[in-house]
């Protein structure tokens, strides 16, 4: 009976092992930032396309509270929000996507959506975070206000235009 115990523990441990991998080999080929912490803010995974995406290694970023990917003034309010939302259940971003400002290891902000769901493991808080980064997406929606503004300056010129000759032509025939 010892034997068939340690077969079966051996074997479910495989299963664990195998398991564990399999959600490790999605999780870092997605091409969104996901990115899990703690009730404290504290970061507890950190994927492959969040790292490319803030340019950080997953060791400097692993235990490090996750206010030191947002610039001011969210990275001194982070917390706070934290905390008010555990203290009153009040939800300002879990459950939503939104967009927000995030801050790459060298200094730089970029833009991003971010949805942020949460995950109770008995009384343990814990979020992920889905993060993309739309950088090219403003930068396409600027270009195209650009050209729209641009189209817009141009046929109220062209409509201001065919006014002023109608005017002259009024006027050349009243002549």
């Amino acid at each position: 009976a010892a034997k068939v115990d340690i077969t079966e523990r051996k074997r479910a441990e495989q299963a664990l092992r195998e398991s564990e991998e399999r959600i490790r080999s999605i999780l870092d080929t997605t091409v969104n930032g996901i990115i899990t912490i703690n009730e404290r803010g504290i970061v507890e995974s950190f994927n492959r396309a969040a790292r490319s995406m803030f340019g950080y290694a997953e060791n400097e970023v692993i235990g490090q509270n996750i206010s030191m990917l947002m610039p001011e003034p969210y990275h001194t309010e982070h917390d706070g929000h934290i905390d008010n939302y555990l203290r009153t259940g009040t939800k300002k971003i879990i459950g939503i996507g939104r967009e927000v400002t995030g801050l790459r290891k060298n200094g730089t902000t970029f833009p991003m959506s971010l949805a942020v769901s949460e995950v109770l493991i008995g009384d343990l808080h814990l979020f992920t975070g889905i993060a993309q980064d739309i950088t090219e997406r403003k930068q396409a929606e600027q270009a195209t206000e650009r050209e729209k503004q641009k189209y817009e300056e141009l046929f109220n010129t062209a409509q201001r235009q065919a006014q002023e000759m109608a005017l002259l032509n009024k006027v050349q025939t009243a002549l």
